[in-house]
């Protein structure tokens, strides 16, 4: 078996006949789909199971109780045949030709990894490529992908853009199990150590409606805020990402910036201060300072705070 594609399931019936209609469309036909149910509350595995009827191409149905999509990908990735590995959501499409031309580039490249662009859709009809800025075509070779994703989470095209060696993901221990960001910090820790090809050919497209995780996390306060402040702090203690002096360089402005946003917004810090994913961290004592920190609480942004500007624009190490 040459793929697997690894795809959680929750509550997707209403999905279920354009997926599987995507996946049949597909011109690479070496392939199985590992669907993992995770704690779906309406008849997923029914729903799946009828849906499935007739296809073409090998699967399983597996469960995972433990909440989020990082536990049930790792469940799926250990019960995967394939030499590599797909990622995909059951709202999300990979194009036709996507997997056929994923594998005419590793016949040609020696890499790891290979991804494409990504486009996003939305409820009320928009649609838009993921930016691509500074990610050069063809190979790119360690660090460069693990640091331009890490300078800028947007660059990230999502999980289906990518397919990758299965060996290289267990390598990096698989997804992080936390609720959202897991994908993003296989593959920033993947750019860091490996070497990834990229194409500019829109053959994945993801979807954005009002029953996204991200959509329900950004409904909540700091929603977005905490969720990447999550991932930094996750990023920060990992061992892969602590080999790279630049990469935590990088982090600690960001993690420094997220600390004083969310001291703005009325968030004790010290917490966070004195967890343990951030025990070296230091921060800057101009920026975290008794006035700056009250000049801070009473603004309406960060950027607005004059040790900020000073911070940025005089102080970060260039």
């Amino acid at each position: 078996m040459k793929l697997s594609i690894i795809i959680p399931i929750y509550n997707g019936v209403s999905f279920f006949e354009k997926l599987i209609k995507s996946i049949n469309a597909f011109t690479f036909t070496d392939f199985e789909c590992v669907f993992i149910d995770n704690n779906s509350t309406d008849n997923s595995v029914i729903a799946l199971k009828n849906a499935l009827q007739n296809v073409p191409f090998d699967y399983i149905i597996l469960s995972e109780k433990k909440q989020g999509a990082g536990h049930a990908r790792n469940t799926g990735i250990k019960k995967a045949k394939g030499e590599y590995l797909a990622f995909l959501d059951c709202d999300d499409i990979i194009l036709p030709e996507k997997l056929a031309h994923d594998f005419s580039v590793l016949e040609q490249h020696q890499v790891d990894f290979v991804f494409c662009r990504s486009e996003r859709f939305y409820d009320d009809g928009r649609n838009l490529k993921n930016p691509i800025t500074g990610i050069k075509e063809g190979i790119n070779n360690p660090p460069t992908l693990g640091l331009l994703w890490l300078q800028n989470f947007f660059l990230l095209q999502g999980p289906g853009s990518l397919i990758a060696k299965k060996a290289v993901v267990e390598q990096l221990g698989s997804f992080h199990t936390s609720y959202t960001g897991e994908d993003a910090f296989l593959f920033i820790r993947m750019g860091l150590r490996f070497k990834g090809y990229f194409y500019d050919k829109a053959y994945f497209h993801y979807f954005r409606h009002e029953q996204s995780t991200i959509s329900k996390s950004n409904e909540n306060e700091n929603g977005a805020l905490n969720r990447y402040f999550e991932l930094k702090q996750n990023l920060f203690a990992d061992d892969i990402v602590r080999e790279n002096l630049e990469a935590m360089e990088i982090l600690a402005v960001q993690l420094q910036s997220d600390l004083l946003k969310l001291q703005q917004s009325g968030v004790d810090i010290k917490p966070f201060i004195e967890n343990e994913k951030l025990k070296d961290l230091k921060l800057s004592n101009f920026l975290f300072n008794p006035l700056s920190l009250y000049i801070n609480s009473k603004l309406s942004h960060i950027k607005y705070n004059p040790f900020y500007q000073i911070y940025r624009k005089c102080l970060i190490r260039r």
